[in-house]
């Protein structure tokens, strides 16, 4: 792969945004038990780095998955685990799958807002009887009407 000079300009900002604004605070974060994930995720909504490869439509940058890896990589100048696992949660977990599947008004209501670090996304895969091993949950969902009644129990969303 050619690394080209955006994918240099996006290293250099997020590797900066990492040693600035997650780096500093991590410990603390830690000692007090709290992760800002609202405030540290509108910063980072705020210079389109939660929709890097997400579609423009939805207010991102709508490029290819090189960038998402330049992204991944200086992330860890953050040096904090934990914080850059939230943000993959984001970017990479529960928000792909709204770009490329949701209906307008899905991306709407709540792709949109992940992407600018309005909503903090999360999944929920995990159950008791089978740890994260997609194939053993037991989590069901049925249509009713215009909604959906999900029935099961999940745990560490």
């Amino acid at each position: 792969m050619k690394f080209t000079e955006e994918h240099q300009s996006l290293s250099e900002t997020v590797k900066n945004f990492s040693e600035n604004e997650i780096k500093p605070f991590a410990d603390e974060w830690e000692r007090n038990k709290v992760f800002p994930a609202h405030e540290l995720f509108k910063k980072m909504g705020d210079l389109d780095l939660l929709g890097i490869t997400k579609s423009s439509e939805v207010g991102g940058m709508d490029l290819d998955y090189s960038f998402g890896m330049v992204f991944a990589e200086a992330l860890g100048y953050a040096a904090d685990l934990g914080v850059i696992t939230a943000i993959g949660v984001q970017t990479d977990m529960a928000t792909p799958a709204l770009d490329r599947y949701g209906s307008a008004e899905i991306k709407k209501e709540f792709l949109k807002p992940s992407v600018s670090g309005d909503f903090v996304s999360a999944v929920a895969v995990s159950e008791a009887g089978g740890g994260s091993d997609v194939a053993a949950l037991k989590t069901s969902a049925r249509k009713d009407g215009d909604d959906y009644i999900v029935n099961g129990d999940k745990m560490w969303i």
